[in-house]
């Protein structure tokens, strides 16, 4: 007897998992536990294949490093994910690689020096290597 599957069958993610656009081109790579994103992911521009974000994932939460980049390489891009949320210095750079802007964060929140952190935060040295 054949088994045959429903259109409502769920299937569990678990190992490695791959995705491809319609032109068979690699869009997403990663690991899945129990139907959860875990450990580093990354997604790939359409158009050229190229390296589009890599992010790190804890049992289906973004955590850790986060990453994205230009279509011609160069980091757009770069932060720390702490259970789903922002924290601590994103770095933002030109298509040229040059740092433009930093931004800090706290519990996800954009800290800006009017909202009573200019004391206890110091922009810069947050967002040093």
């Amino acid at each position: 007897m054949l088994g045959v599957l429903s259109r409502t069958a769920v299937q569990t993610r678990n190992g490695k998992w791959k995705e491809f656009n319609k032109h068979a081109i690699l869009i997403s790579e990663g690991t899945y536990v129990n139907n959860k994103k875990h450990g580093v992911w990354r997604e790939y521009y359409d158009s050229n294949g190229g390296l589009m974000i890599e992010e790190t994932f804890w049992h289906g939460v973004q955590h850790g490093r986060f990453a994205s980049y230009h279509p011609n390489g160069q980091v757009l891009s770069e932060g720390e994910f702490q259970n789903g949320s922002r924290e601590g210095c994103f770095k933002v750079y030109d298509e040229n690689g040059t740092n433009i802007r930093n931004i800090v964060f706290a519990n996800n929140e954009e800290i800006q020096e009017g909202d009573g952190y200019k004391l206890r935060i110091d922009t810069a040295a947050a967002c040093r290597v």
